[in-house]
């Protein structure tokens, strides 16, 4: 019996911090847990590197994203030792084997009938490299996450026929009450589903750094499509000489945090249907890791950071710490007088 579990692979815009660790710590307690009871187990972790907000972070610092991705990839992959975590494989999605991969299955969903070329129009918010429903934009026209004004955006894309898969996610939702744990995450995600999908933008064609699309080369991958593949792409490759697909696909646990519920919950099933591949057995859903109130995030400035703590405490400490502090799957303030 094979074990296959992934954290979401974390944006390379800035250096790692505290957040980024508490995923890979839960993840590696799980993953070291089952190699206990003698199950075959594969840990995967990893780094995003396309889509707009690296482009512009690059650009602030003029130099060019593939030496940004470059620079903060290495800190990422530096940190899992450090949190002594036991992962199998890091993957990057600059990793031109990925990068193929991502072609051949949205060339596949394409050619399957699920790919138009359309125009979209919507408000954005390029931290999260995400266009917002209305009924998901705070007062003053503010994203929810970054509280930064959103930007109105029209552009010339190829769209993802997510309408089409309406009745076979609430048909899913129904027959597998586990998919997404815990249940008000599940509970979040059927609602998102029974409000009415609309098709979704696949590509972006102003945009340059990212998966170039086949069929289109002024188009790239919108960096969500290509991100979530990544937990597909990275058994193909992972073992050298060695295609781990068949053994281990469908991932037991995706890890992720409740902020990109969507796209792990929504979206990435979908688009396994439409791909005609098998879906995961689980999405687990863990909060944020709060500071004076706000989710800890780089473009806050509210972190702390993981090296310091383990060069002062010990890998040991800030496992124990974040784990005990932290009812895994709800918020959670930590501090460091608390730790």
């Amino acid at each position: 019996m094979a074990f296959y579990v992934t954290t979401p692979i974390y944006y390379v815009n800035a250096e790692p911090h505290l957040g980024h660790a508490y995923t890979t710590i839960a993840a590696d307690v799980m993953a070291r847990h089952h190699r206990q009871r003698g199950e075959e187990v594969f840990f995967l972790t990893g780094t995003d590197e396309h889509g707009e907000p690296v482009a512009d972070a690059a650009h602030a610092l003029g130099v060019e994203p593939q030496e940004l991705a470059d620079r903060n990839a290495k800190r990422f992959k530096a940190l899992a030792p450090q949190l002594s975590a036991s992962n199998d494989f890091f993957i990057r999605t600059t990793d031109p084997q990925h990068e193929a991969k991502v072609q051949e299955v949205l060339t596949k969903v394409r050619d399957n009938g699920f790919v138009y070329e359309g125009t979209y129009e919507g408000w954005y918010c390029p931290r999260c490299a995400d266009f917002k429903a209305e009924n998901e934009i705070d007062p003053g026209n503010l994203c929810p996450i970054h509280h930064i004004e959103l930007n109105r955006e029209q552009e010339q894309n190829y769209f993802f026929r997510l309408s089409d898969f309406q009745g076979a996610l609430e048909r899913l939702y129904a027959e597998r009450e586990d998919l997404v744990l815990p249940r008000t995450r599940y509970n979040e995600a059927l609602a998102f589903i029974r409000s009415g999908l609309r098709d979704v933008p696949l590509t972006r064609q102003r945009l340059r750094w990212g998966v170039q699309v086949p069929w289109d080369h002024d188009h790239v991958f919108y960096v969500w499509f290509d991100a979530l593949l990544n937990y597909y792409s990275a058994l193909s490759y992972a073992r050298e000489g060695e295609d781990l697909t068949d053994r281990l696909w469908p991932a037991s646990y995706h890890l992720i945090a409740k902020d990109i519920l969507r796209f792990h919950t929504v979206y990435w099933p979908a688009l396994l249907m439409a791909a005609e591949l098998e879906l995961p057995e689980h999405v687990f859903v863990h909060g944020y890791l709060l500071m004076d109130g706000e989710k800890m995030s780089k473009s806050l400035g509210n972190v702390l950071d993981p090296f310091a703590v383990i060069a002062r405490f010990g890998a040991d400490a800030l496992r124990f710490y974040l784990l005990r502090e932290v009812p895994f799957g709800q918020d959670g303030s930590v501090s460091t007088a608390s730790f």
